[in-house]
């Protein structure tokens, strides 16, 4: 059986992970349809379904949850200093931040996504 504590961090990143989804995707609606406002609205997709996996207990979901957000805090940086200085890209890379910390602890500690389930 996992600590509670284990299975409360991997539903609060599924969360994050949803918000910072349909955040994402919103900038479609703010910005005009550049490709780096695109690009975003795709890596929200993408976090969206990271999340699916994490709420139906995926190891590998975890693992995309360390990994693409990662990709995604540097992405993000780089956006907001060379290409388009905005609120969503600082918000996005505090989430990412909280995220892979949260995924690399739980890893760390053994966590496995599916016994978290229950």
């Amino acid at each position: 059986m996992e600590p509670q504590h284990l299975k409360r961090s991997q539903r609060f990143v599924a969360a994050l992970l949803f918000v910072s989804s349909l955040t994402h995707v919103a900038q479609l609606a703010v910005y005009s349809r550049e490709t780096h406002v695109i690009a975003a609205a795709a890596f929200g997709v993408v976090y969206g379904a990271v999340g699916l996996l994490l709420v139906r207990g995926s190891r590998a979901g975890l693992w995309l949850a360390i990994t693409l957000p990662s990709l995604g805090g540097v992405l993000g940086i780089w956006r907001f200093m060379f290409v388009h200085r905005n609120p969503f890209s600082v918000f996005h890379v505090a989430i990412d931040v909280l995220v892979v910390s949260i995924c690399g602890y739980m890893v760390c500690r053994g966590h496995d996504a599916r016994r978290a389930g229950d």
